[in-house]
């Protein structure tokens, strides 16, 4: 992504996108997505059968399992799912339920144990989900096969450090899926990234409602008057449209080269206080943020990366999460230029996260007629689009739908190629 080639393309594009009066001549006019997309319950039990049941899910980072029996019980909802790192060092993923009578295997929200022993009725599993001792074996029937009785497995496979699942025993490999997405984040050498903290905020909206708010740069200057408004040109914004719902923001800043290296560093004085992750000349000069569909937003700069998760708790509530990762800094404690950029970002969250409630509210009015999406805010849009193509068109109401308007890996305007990874995703 950081060829000269691509490069020049990326600026094309950035000054093309600030010059333009209005949107591309081929851009289709997108239709208001329908406001029961956010308030229904039927629309909501079809992405809980076709969506999150079959998509790749960000789990936990490696270092969250340091040794053989360490184990972290997720908080997917609906999922009663927990990792553990077996004797052979490979983390799996497993149903918390025990093959007896569905009793929990562990209940606290991490910890380890070499034997998963069910405390209802001492049912006894090793680190690899085999089923090694029954209490009272005597009274089942003989003989007793215990093989055939292990833990329900999950798909677990690893990106670097981060460990996803998938229920979808016949979901394609987390890399293949991921595509150009894993191919981008090769230059920042993410295997020496560690979490710095974990945050979750709860909020009474749908999870699309929020996820929508971190899509677009439209409200920067609404929102974010005095903190990542003045830095950001969000006229400039590149947006790329990638297979399988992923999907790829790149903005134009307005800070000079004096305070990015301020920025980047978290300066004190003179002293770098925080180590840099390593990342290309895009992502140190212009702000750069994924969507690796459905639910997770990436954004990157070269002292931290974060990822924000939206987790649907009911139709009405959200729990977001938010894990920020930074360079490996071994067994020092943690760098004091983290203090400064977490209390950053709990001032941009508040100011995010400020009105979703409110537009609960007016999604659920008469008086609101659907969400009309411009040109700027198509990654929105396309989301939707991906939503309804997991859950099958034809599963779901037509009044319900977000009607099929764009295309994975065609960008606007095509004049020039100008999205630097655009002929790669498509093929070229």
């Amino acid at each position: 992504m950081d060829d000269p080639q691509s490069i020049a393309n990326l600026k094309e594009r950035m000054a093309w996108e600030q010059a333009r009066g209005g949107p591309p001549e081929d851009f289709p006019a997108l239709p208001p997505l329908p406001p029961g997309r956010y308030t229904s319950q039927a629309f909501f039990d079809l992405e809980k059968a076709h969506l999150w049941s079959k998509v790749w899910l960000y789990a936990a980072h490696q270092s969250q399992l340091p040794e053989v029996g360490s184990y972290v019980l997720l908080d997917i909802p609906d999922a009663p799912i927990f990792l553990i790192r077996g004797t052979d060092g490979e983390i799996r993923a497993f149903y918390n339920v025990c093959s007896h009578r569905g009793a929990p295997l562990v209940r606290e929200p991490s910890g380890i144990q070499t034997r998963l022993r069910c405390t209802y009725h001492q049912w006894t599993y090793d680190t690899g989900g085999n089923l090694i001792a029954v209490m009272d074996e005597r009274d089942f029937p003989q003989p007793f096969d215990k093989s055939c009785m292990g833990l329900q497995a999950v798909r677990c496979e690893m990106w670097g450090p981060w460990v996803f699942v998938n229920e979808d025993p016949n979901a394609e490999p987390l890399l293949d899926w991921l595509g150009m997405i894993a191919s981008e984040f090769e230059q920042f050498e993410i295997d020496q990234l560690r979490p710095a903290e974990i945050k979750s905020y709860e909020l009474e909206c749908n999870w699309k409602l929020t996820m929508d708010a971190f899509l677009e740069v439209y409200h920067i200057n609404g929102i974010h008057p005095k903190t990542v408004g003045p830095s950001l040109d969000h006229r400039g914004a590149v947006m790329g449209l990638l297979p399988n719902g992923h999907t790829r923001m790149t903005c134009p800043t307005r800070m000079t080269a004096s305070e990015r290296g301020q920025r980047r560093g978290y300066n004190d004085g003179g002293k770098v206080t925080m180590p840099t992750v390593p990342v290309g000349e895009i992502a140190r000069d212009y702000h750069v943020s994924h969507n690796i569909f459905p639910n997770v937003i990436t954004p990157v700069g070269e002292t931290a990366r974060q990822f924000l998760m939206f987790w649907p708790l009911s139709l009405t509530r959200t729990r977001v999460d938010v894990v920020h990762f930074g360079r490996d800094w071994g067994d020092a404690p943690r760098p004091p230029g983290w203090d400064p950029l977490l209390a950053f970002w709990e001032v941009v969250m508040a100011e995010d996260l400020q009105f979703l409630e409110w537009q609960q509210k007016a999604v659920l009015s008469p008086g609101f007629k659907g969400y009309r999406l411009s040109y700027m805010e198509r990654r929105i849009y396309y989301a939707h689009e991906s939503i309804d193509r997991m859950i099958g068109v034809e599963n779901i109401p037509p009044e319900l739908r977000a009607e099929p308007k764009l295309d994975p890996c065609r960008e606007y305007p095509e004049h020039n190629s100008a999205d630097p990874l655009r002929l790669k995703a498509a093929g070229g």
